[in-house]
């Protein structure tokens, strides 16, 4: 059975996301420049840069299968359309969306299956609103549909992880140990959300005070 995927903030053949987030592709001496002056005026080396891309890449094809889907939340790659299909070249996947995010090119559109700004995507009866950047309200949040992201690479996970009712999911590669999810794990993820969406839905409607 086909399955659904979701990842974002590839940054592929984007050298400074490298540095700026500290991944794990940095050379030692990178890492230790990085910690020490990660916005100066210098560039990691393309050896680096290959292995960031081959290691997202090979990523992506180890987990997602051909006539799987993924969804791609935003920040693809660094270039316009050129780079875009060189990139999408090395994945297998044949059914790969585009969820704009704010460094891809407009050139990119016709390489993916779909591209949305933001929408609602219906996975095993369960609504997703997909949006590159997190949101706090979105469509149907008060009705249980869940919120994947991207844009802000893990750092919004402490405050995600300090309010258990919000159904939201940080999808980009800082935050899942730079591997796409599936729609199977997301709904393991989710589950105890559920739960507790459902208890803090039904305080607020009996009109107990609830803490934020």
């Amino acid at each position: 059975m086909a399955n659904v995927w979701f990842t974002a903030d590839l940054h592929l053949g984007h050298g400074n996301i490298i540095r700026y987030c500290l991944r794990p592709y940095l050379s030692s001496a990178e890492r230790e420049r990085a910690l020490k002056d990660p916005r100066g005026k210098w560039r990691v080396s393309e050896r680096t840069l290959r292995r960031h891309d081959d290691a997202l890449l090979d990523g992506i094809n180890a987990a997602v299968q051909t006539r799987d889907t993924l969804w791609i939340l935003g920040d693809f790659c660094w270039g316009g359309i050129e780079m875009a299909r060189q990139y999408l070249g090395c994945i297998r996947c044949q059914n790969v969306n585009l969820v704009w995010g704010n460094h891809d090119h407009h050139s990119v559109r016709p390489l993916f299956g779909q591209v949305i700004h933001q929408g609602m995507v219906s996975v095993g009866g369960q609504n997703i609103w997909l949006n590159h950047y997190p949101m706090r309200s979105w469509n149907k949040s008060f009705h249980g549909s869940w919120h994947l992201y991207g844009h802000v690479h893990g750092r919004l996970a402490k405050e995600d992880e300090g309010k258990p009712w919000m159904l939201t999911r940080d999808v980009g590669v800082d935050a899942c140990n730079y591997q796409p999810v599936d729609f199977e794990s997301l709904r393991a993820y989710m589950a105890p959300r559920m739960e507790a969406f459902r208890q803090r839905k039904s305080e607020l409607a009996a009109g107990d005070n609830v803490n934020e």
